[in-house]
């Protein structure tokens, strides 16, 4: 007896065929070349949201493959299985081909610090959950043909334990994905905005929005943030990008003693504005920095330093080259910076 024929003999015996070679083979090419198979529909140097795709690929036909073996050897119903491993692989990479394109079609392209995101629209979004859902009950209904279960169509309860389960569970997936969806209609918020929320005590870019949940990064600290959509719209969101073309005004203040002259200070806090502005490009130069007496408080006078930062990106750095100016040139006038004594008044002589 030849190989041919003993691989026959026990393809019989087993009742695993032609067909399921072919879409075992299937599923170890996209195994091995999924990498290329990702990085060559799904353009973009997001990081993230490559490797999601890559893996949740990958998982697929490993858990496929591992079936394969498990009907080969403990079960008769390897073309089932091999059938349903089909669907299941077609549904998702008709879903992730169909969401390429939706987002190379109606998607927008951002330079955020040098890195490029391809980002979701609400057009994008909506569309790539229709066919979502239409993938979904396809693969659902082809599947139950395969298994001969097309009685369980007729059963209100199957259906019904379905809606059960979606509207018990809207709690948890409803919120974000209404959330997500209004901010892709509204475009107030995209890509490349640099936002605060005093709530959660942040302030970072936005880098990427989906149905889900929002991806930002820390302007102080550089890290990423993945925040719910619905806890990112129920905080106060001030949007810093959204400014003139002048550039964003900011403030620094500083507490002087009551000892020193106003003609003084504001000479002083001009030279530091040129100094800073020196040293930091991201400052308008064209703009002239205005100088305000905020406060005279029991301890010191608070003078307001407003200047203009043309480049959001660099809050910070704007912040600490005033600052650093300022402890320089501070001490060069001989003005001090720190919090002095309660000032007190003596009356003795009024009284006299």
């Amino acid at each position: 007896m030849t190989i041919i024929e003993k691989l026959q003999e026990i393809d019989a015996l087993l009742g695993f065929g032609g067909f399921e070679y072919v879409v075992l083979l299937i599923n170890i090419l996209l195994f091995v070349f999924s990498g290329r198979i990702v990085g060559s529909t799904y353009r973009s140097r997001d990081e993230h949201s490559f490797n999601a795709r890559l893996w949740v690929l990958r998982f697929i036909n490993f858990v496929l493959v591992v079936l394969y073996f498990f009907a080969v050897f403990f079960t008769e119903h390897a073309r089932q299985i091999s059938e349903t491993g089909l669907t299941l692989l077609l549904a998702y990479l008709a879903v992730h081909f169909s969401q390429v394109f939706l987002i190379n079609r109606y998607g927008r392209l951002k330079e955020i610090e040098g890195v490029e995101y391809r980002s979701e629209t609400y057009q994008s979004e909506i569309f790539g959950l229709i066919i979502f859902l239409i993938a979904s009950i396809t693969a659902f209904l082809v599947i139950i043909n395969i298994w001969g279960m097309t009685s369980w169509l007729q059963a209100t309860s199957v259906l019904g334990g379905l809606l059960v389960i979606l509207f018990s569970t809207k709690d948890v997936w409803a919120p974000d994905n209404i959330n997500g969806l209004i901010l892709l209609y509204n475009r107030d918020i995209e890509p490349g905005c640099v936002v605060r929320l005093d709530e959660h005590k942040l302030m970072a870019i936005v880098l990427k929005i989906s149905l889900t949940q929002i991806t930002l990064r820390d302007l102080a600290h550089r890290y990423l943030i993945l925040m719910p959509n619905s806890r990112f719209r129920n905080a106060k969101i001030e949007i810093l990008s959204a400014t003139p073309a002048s550039g964003l005004e900011q403030y620094v203040d500083f507490n002087i003693g009551y000892g020193v002259r106003g003609d003084l200070v504001e000479a002083m806090l001009r030279k530091v504005w040129d100094t800073a502005n020196e040293k930091e490009k991201c400052l308008n130069a064209e703009k002239e920095p205005r100088i305000r007496l905020v406060n005279t408080g029991d301890h010191a006078v608070v003078w307001r330093l407003y200047y203009t930062v043309t480049n959001v990106y660099r809050l910070f750095e704007a912040q600490f080259a005033i600052n650093h100016a300022a402890f320089s040139v501070s001490a060069d006038m001989g003005v001090a910076l720190q919090t002095p004594l309660t000032h007190e008044v003596s009356y003795t002589a009024v009284n006299t």
